[in-house]
């Protein structure tokens, strides 16, 4: 009876402290008696008791009883490191606008995220959150504004930046004792394991299977089809996101709509000899087009995008190229591609209109901005009406 009424005693003071926010970065645990951050048996018995002597309210104890049933959780992040987390996340900071958009995707609410990247004023997609606090560049965030925030979790890129000392920067923040989860959310290859196991993070797991169902039947519906064109008849693409500058992340997406990549396996981000792609003769040419907020702008209005394409199509040196003689070039904004400033989760949209493009005969009847329009809708629930703003490719798919 002793050890029973001192149980009840310590949880109430457990909860005093939990009241004047003493719980910050998942250092205590509602219910939680011994400090283990787990809630057994016995200290949640303890909990109903404390609730029928008036010390614990019914949404205390409602509270109390959910952490006991669901937690602790440990979840493997995008880098391959288990990381566990031990009550419901109520405070998190992302460090990247793509994390945004997938948490937004799956319905976390706003007052969740406290941290925001830099520069969200610039992004009219992302306006909502350009009130929050700024923790600085994704791979150049200041760890003292992100521990002044109090949060629960911190998700980061898995890196590794353009700086040698992004490693450095996360094992400082691996240091200060935050709950910390890498996930890119911004790459077909591992996007939707970053969406199933942030639902799982955030308790959004129904919202996460929703969007899984129709983000993958978009994706599902062009791998079908890509998956019986012979190689041969496969085309070849160059796709550039400057001048002659080609990235090893353009040849995951360009396959994924039937292409072929006409620098697979050529190396890292470089600058292409224009002879090279003279002699590759590629039936497709794609113009990527980045530093421009492509949401804030008129439909219709592709006057950045009709530039970069007339820049390809004018070179001297391209104009025996089978895609400029035919006029298979194409410009395709950031945020429909993975890695570009300004670039978006919106990828998957970009690959459907690259099957399009690539096989017309085969996808003429997909519409991507129909799909675009309803993951703008449904998923990222905006008032955004496609046919009075926003800007993606060139010509338009119409």
């Amino acid at each position: 009876m002793r050890n029973w009424t001192l149980m009840v005693l310590i949880l109430s003071i457990s909860l005093l402290g939990m009241a004047e926010g003493e719980n910050a970065c998942m250092k205590t645990v509602p219910g939680d008696l011994d400090g283990d951050l787990v809630v057994s048996d016995e200290e949640l018995d303890a909990a109903r008791a404390n609730q029928v002597a008036g010390n614990v309210s019914s949404e205390e104890l409602e509270e109390i009883v959910h952490i006991q049933q669901s937690y602790p959780r440990t979840i493997i992040d995008g880098r391959g490191m288990e990381v566990t987390i031990y009550r419901p996340v109520e405070r998190a900071v992302c460090t990247t606008p793509q994390q945004l958009e997938t948490l937004r995707s799956i319905k976390v609410p706003k007052e969740t995220i406290v941290g925001v990247p830099q520069d969200m004023e610039r992004y009219s997609y992302l306006s909502e959150f350009a009130d929050l606090p700024s923790i600085g560049h994704f791979y150049e965030f200041d760890l003292e504004t992100i521990l002044a925030l109090e949060p629960d979790v911190v998700i980061v890129h898995p890196g590794p930046g353009p700086s040698g000392g992004f490693d450095e920067l996360l094992s400082k923040l691996d240091a200060s004792g935050l709950t910390v989860f890498r996930f890119r959310c911004n790459v077909p290859e591992t996007y939707s394991e970053d969406v199933e196991k942030l639902g799982i993070l955030f308790e959004r797991g129904t919202e996460a299977r929703e969007f899984l169902d129709f983000y993958e039947g978009v994706l599902g519906s062009v791998e079908d089809e890509v998956s019986e064109i012979p190689e041969d008849e496969r085309p070849m693409v160059y796709c550039e996101y400057d001048v002659y500058k080609t990235s090893p992340s353009d040849v995951y997406p360009i396959t994924m709509a039937g292409g072929r990549y006409i620098f697979e396996g050529a190396g890292p981000v470089r600058e292409v000899d224009p002879e090279a792609v003279i002699a590759a003769n590629p039936d497709v040419i794609i113009r990527l087009v980045s530093y421009d907020d492509f949401d804030a702008k008129a439909a219709g209005d592709y006057s950045r995008l009709k530039a970069a394409r007339e820049e390809v199509m004018n070179k001297t040196e391209l104009q025996g190229v089978k895609a400029v003689q035919e006029e298979r070039v194409y410009a395709m904004a950031a945020p429909f591609w993975t890695y570009l400033p300004y670039c978006s989760c919106r990828y998957f949209v970009g690959i459907e209109q690259m099957a399009k493009w690539f096989h017309p005969g085969l996808f003429g009847d997909i519409d991507p901005v129909e799909t675009h329009q309803r993951y703008l809708s449904e998923f990222q629930g905006l008032d955004y009406d496609l046919s009075e703003r926003g800007a993606f490719v060139y010509p338009s798919s119409d």
